[in-house]
């Protein structure tokens, strides 16, 4: 198996793990033995070759670049050990689509893991997110979006181009996916990807309209993005968007 994770400097050996805290603390905390044979079962199947670099941690995931005949994925584990328990089990089990769901923590990892992958696969081919490829217990590939390593930056981070189009684009993609049955829960510009398109991403907390939390989590998405474009234009009340959403 090959996993060569590159982080600041250069490739961190095997042998330097020991000397800096931040690696052995993502190794010990990522790649347990359970997550260790996910991946090489992903690799005997061929979906990935070798996981070659950091790009970020999360709360409950941490995200990598990997290889697939000498194409970037995204790898995506969802950790099993310190992932924030009450917050994934709350919002999985108003989730219809995991009805009977056991509280054990692992289990409800790999549900999580899977209810991302759900959710892409319902929405990708209509609006612009990574493509989803699989998933196997907690570990999701899906397109890299980037170059060489290195992800399009964050809407937070550049803004938008033209925030009159992108924030109409925005509200017609969140109507599209409400279109689809599928609601985002946590869109943001940290959650926007900035190229020549936009691209949304991190789709854990997305749900289907039939979980009971769904207009609430729809309002939210809603007002984040009326709060982040108004610092660049005159955005539209908020009930105004909203029924057009649900028209």
């Amino acid at each position: 198996m090959v996993i060569s994770l590159k982080y600041k400097e250069g490739i961190i050996k095997e042998k330097r793990l020991e000397k800096d805290p931040e690696i052995f603390r993502i190794k010990s905390e990522v790649f347990d033995h359970s997550t260790l044979m996910t991946i090489y079962n992903l690799q005997n199947r061929g979906h990935l070759d070798s996981v070659e670099s950091i790009v970020s941690t999360g709360k409950e995931a941490n995200i990598f670049y990997g290889l697939r005949k000498k194409r970037g994925v995204a790898i995506k584990i969802f950790r099993t050990a310190t992932s924030s328990f009450r917050n994934i089990r709350e919002y999985i089990l108003s989730d219809p689509r995991f009805k009977g769901i056991t509280s054990n923590r692992r289990k409800l990892t790999y549900a999580w893991a899977k209810r991302e992958f759900k959710n892409l696969m319902r929405v990708y081919k209509k609006v612009k997110v990574p493509k989803p490829m699989t998933v196997e217990n907690n570990v999701l590939l899906m397109q890299f979006l980037g170059r060489k390593g290195v992800p399009y930056p964050r809407m937070k981070d550049v803004g938008p181009k033209d925030p009159e189009k992108d924030f109409e684009e925005t509200i017609n993609r969140i109507k599209t996916m409400y279109d689809l049955g599928i609601v985002h829960s946590d869109l943001s510009e940290y959650n926007i990807l900035v190229n020549k398109e936009m691209y949304f991403i991190d789709f854990s907390l997305g749900t289907v309209l039939e979980d009971p939390n769904a207009l609430s989590f729809l309002e939210r998405d809603i007002k984040n993005m009326i709060r982040y474009f108004s610092d660049y234009i005159e955005t539209p009340e908020f009930e105004e968007i909203y029924k057009k959403i649900l028209r």
